[in-house]
C-alpha cells in the first residue's frame, strides 16, 4: 500500500486512535467517580482509583500514538497492522 491509499489508511487509524482515546477518558472519568463514592465498600474504591489511572494512561498512549501516525510515523512502528487488500469480513 503506498500514496493516497497509504495515506487514508494512516488517516482512518489515527482517527480511530483518537476514538478509543476518548472512550478511555471517559472510563477514567467514570473510574474517578467511582473512586471517590462514599457509599462504596473501599476496596471497590481502590479498584477504581486504579482503573481510572491505568485507563488515563492508555488513553495519553493512544493520542500519542494517533498524533505520531499523524507527523509521518510508520504504523507499523508502533505496533499496528493496516489491512492489505479487500476485507474478508473474519
Amino acid at each position: 500500500m503506498s500514496g493516497p491509499q497509504n495515506n487514508a489508511a494512516h488517516s482512518a487509524l489515527a482517527a480511530d486512535l483518537e476514538f478509543a482515546a476518548v472512550n478511555a477518558e471517559a472510563g477514567a472519568a467514570a473510574s474517578r467517580t467511582a473512586a471517590v463514592d462514599p457509599d462504596a465498600p473501599p476496596t471497590v474504591r481502590a479498584r477504581a482509583k486504579a482503573a481510572a489511572v491505568l485507563l488515563a494512561g492508555e488513553a495519553a498512549g493512544l493520542r500519542a500514538d494517533a498524533a505520531a501516525i499523524r507527523d509521518g510515523v510508520d504504523p507499523a512502528l508502533l505496533g499496528y497492522a493496516l489491512a492489505v487488500g479487500p476485507s474478508t469480513g473474519q
